[in-house]
């Protein structure tokens, strides 16, 4: 009687555990699609990537004044990185060499920002804001037809520049 027990027992724990997939089953497979991608290389960068960076930037300039200020570049930072990984999608991505080269270097500068921005290093935060805008800049000249084969004047800021010829 006791090993019937058991049985019992063990098979109803086999039973349970097997419902209890088939429902994990049911909910992936009822889970919706992930959306396809709705926003091109240019909206990503005026809706997101250039208003972030122009927060980065201005505080690399100027030393954020408070603890908000340095929350506020540190999140500004993370929607660049999170942009970066926009950029690399295959829906958007130009090439697979240079492309991903520029974005992962734009991802890690903004990842040199948000840590910057943590620990309220300005020093940091000015080397991490140059080598954003260096990441920016270079793809800039390479893919955006306005800016091929620039050659930077040297009077024109860095800030001047970049949303110069975004314009055109």
């Amino acid at each position: 009687m006791r090993h019937l027990s058991v049985l019992l027992t063990a098979v109803s724990w086999v039973g349970l555990a097997a419902c209890a997939r088939q429902e994990e089953v049911a909910l992936v497979a009822a889970a919706p699609a992930i959306p396809a991608t709705v926003a091109a290389v240019k909206q990503v960068m005026l809706g997101i990537t250039i208003p972030a960076s122009d927060i980065v930037f201005a505080a690399a300039g100027e030393a954020p004044a408070d603890d908000t200020a340095w929350i506020k570049v540190q999140a500004n930072a993370a929607v660049i990185a999170e942009s970066a990984r926009m950029l690399l999608d295959s829906s958007r991505k130009l090439d697979d060499n240079e492309w991903a080269t520029f974005s992962r270097a734009m991802y890690d500068a903004s990842l040199a920002v948000m840590q910057a921005a943590a620990e309220k290093n300005v020093d940091q935060l000015s080397e991490a804001g140059d080598s954003l805008y260096e990441a920016c800049d270079g793809c800039h000249q390479k893919y955006m037809p306005a800016r091929q084969g620039e050659v930077q004047s040297q009077g024109q800021s860095q800030g001047q520049s970049q949303r110069s010829s975004l314009s055109q």
